[in-house]
């Protein structure tokens, strides 16, 4: 069998690499949805708030009290009565995916993303008590 490529190959593999490529330039990606805070407590959803929004938040629960603030585009724990303090001192985050945890509380701060129609594109997997 003689396998040999002749001009009229290399000619039809470029045009289809061209192709290829013009499709993908030509068709950005869809602009994703709006970032949001999701506040999770003992295992259930306490609310979701937009992170370009500022807001205060407070989670008080059998004697548990967290409060989170988001500004600037930023979340992060301003107060815990837990003994810890893992999640005050974890800071401010600002990236889709980061969380905050207060275990001793049972709470869980993240940020998510909305898809287009305002849909959660993240789901939880499994909720640990």
């Amino acid at each position: 069998m003689n396998l040999s490529l002749r001009k009229a190959d290399f000619l039809l593999f470029f045009i289809f690499a061209a192709v290829a490529l013009v499709s993908a330039v030509s068709f950005p990606r869809p602009a994703e949805g709006e970032e949001m805070v999701r506040i999770i407590s003992n295992g259930e959803e306490f609310g979701t708030y937009p992170l370009r929004k500022d807001a205060e938040i407070e989670i008080v629960r059998d004697g548990h009290r967290n409060v989170v603030i988001i500004e600037d585009d930023t979340v992060h724990m301003d107060y815990s009565n837990c003994k810890n303090q893992i999640c005050v001192n974890t800071g401010k985050i600002a990236d889709k995916g980061a969380t905050i945890v207060c275990l001793p509380n049972h709470v869980i701060v993240e940020i998510i993303g909305t898809g287009e129609g305002g849909e959660d594109d993240e789901a939880i997997d499994a909720i640990v008590k």
